[in-house]
């Protein structure tokens, strides 16, 4: 077999050793990552809770201003009612008496409903803050076992790609490229046997005479059909 082929076929198989090892790393990597989107919408419902205190404490004063400004217009009513000089006069102040302090109780009522929404807001408040601290510790632990697991995958990797570059020495530069670019679309499917004359790439049939070249050994042939590099197994 010629000897960049020979060793192409090693290199392909540990290129596919070093794919499978990849999805080890994302799959560990995975539980963090889990933890952290909890985290971070913990952290946006805190700011929504913030937000809605916030929210709640502005109606609170808005609510205050608007009985004290009723107020004041009783008081201004009140003072009124004793230069009336008419009883029309007098029942007009009285209606515009009972619309301010309608307004007052309503305002009030108001007022009772935003503090106890607070309260609650606040006991939510507490409840997600705990959350967060719990989730921080897990975090934590977690981080500790992803590197130290995610770190001996990247070890046996290192060992694989060194071994790579070992064989790699021993073939022309000009068929590593080549070899290169085909497994940016191909994978891990770049160098296939051929199987009952078909490419086991893309499964389509080769014909008599590439067959027969690739039967010779002594070149590096590819599928006329998807190119990919194709070998006879022994």
């Amino acid at each position: 077999m010629n000897a960049d082929l020979n060793n192409l076929i090693k290199i392909a198989q540990i290129d596919k050793e070093a794919s499978l090892k990849e999805p080890e790393i994302a799959k560990i990597e995975n539980t963090l990552n889990i933890k952290l989107k909890e985290h971070s919408d913990l952290e946006n419902t805190l700011e929504e809770i913030t937000n809605s205190i916030k929210k709640a404490k502005v109606d609170i004063s808005s609510n205050e201003l608007l009985i004290q400004e009723n107020k004041d217009k009783i008081e201004q009513i009140e003072k009124k009612v004793l230069n009336a000089k008419s009883e029309r006069e007098l029942r007009a102040l009285d209606a515009e008496n009972g619309l301010a302090k309608e307004k007052i109780t309503f305002a009030n009522e108001m007022i009772g409903k935003l503090e106890k929404e607070i309260s609650n807001l606040k006991d939510k408040e507490d409840e997600v803050l705990n959350s967060i601290d719990r989730i921080k510790k897990e975090i934590e632990t977690i981080k500790i076992d992803v590197e130290k697991n995610t770190s001996l995958i990247r070890d046996e990797l290192k060992k694989i790609f060194n071994k790579k570059d070992e064989i790699a020495k021993n073939i022309d530069n000009k068929v590593i490229v080549f070899y290169e670019k085909i497994r940016k679309w191909a994978k891990d499917t770049s160098v296939v046997p051929v199987k009952k004359q078909a490419c086991s790439g893309c499964f389509i049939k080769i014909n008599d005479r590439i067959y027969s070249e690739l039967n010779k050994l002594d070149t590096i042939i590819t599928c006329p059909h998807c190119g990919r590099i194709l070998f006879i197994e022994k």
